[in-house]
């Protein structure tokens, strides 16, 4: 399977949330953590209950996401296609009768299903199917009425550096995969 860094068009691949009883405790939280990493401003966001727009804080690169759903079905589209193309060069080296007699609808049959496969796994990716719980649980949060600090990570060490902070100051830590 591909790198997510190959088929994600995201600058920040890796989303955390920690949500905290007060908005006081969440800006400590969060001041805590920009300068203890060394996070830009946009990277460490704070949510507060009646925020307007909680949603462009959790999820605000959507060009990337747009990147993200051309290049996971181009990419994914891809692997499937020589995946397919794989496995009829196996069953075509092996002797399997029904391939070796009809070569050609062999070949454009798995190379169709392989690429078919592809695209749907593309699909799957490009659903973020991780970030859902990430989404609900903060604002679930919000509607019960904490606060939230946002981290957008550029790796999955600045990711685990983040929780780690993040759940030593009594937050409850959500992230996306």
């Amino acid at each position: 399977m591909a790198s997510p860094g190959l088929v994600s068009g995201e600058n920040y691949d890796h989303k955390l949330a920690a949500l905290f009883a007060s908005a006081s405790d969440a800006a400590s939280a969060a001041r805590w953590v920009k300068e203890s990493i060394g996070l830009s401003n946009g990277q460490v966001r704070l949510l507060s209950p009646g925020d307007p727009a909680p949603g462009r804080v959790l999820e605000p690169e959507v060009a990337g996401i747009e990147r993200t759903l051309v290049r996971s079905h181009l990419v994914m589209g891809a692997c499937g296609g020589v995946a397919g193309l794989a496995a009829f060069a196996v069953l075509y080296l092996v002797g399997v009768p029904l391939v070796t007699a009809s070569p050609i609808l062999a070949v454009v049959a798995l190379l169709f299903f392989g690429t078919l496969a592809g695209l749907l796994i593309g699909g799957l990716i490009s659903l973020r199917p991780d970030h859902d719980p990430y989404v609900h649980r903060v604002l679930s949060g919000l509607r019960a009425g904490r606060a939230a600090v946002v981290v957008h990570a550029r790796s999955d060490d600045e990711l685990e550096q983040a929780k780690t902070l993040l759940a030593a100051r009594g937050g409850e830590t959500v992230s996306s995969f």
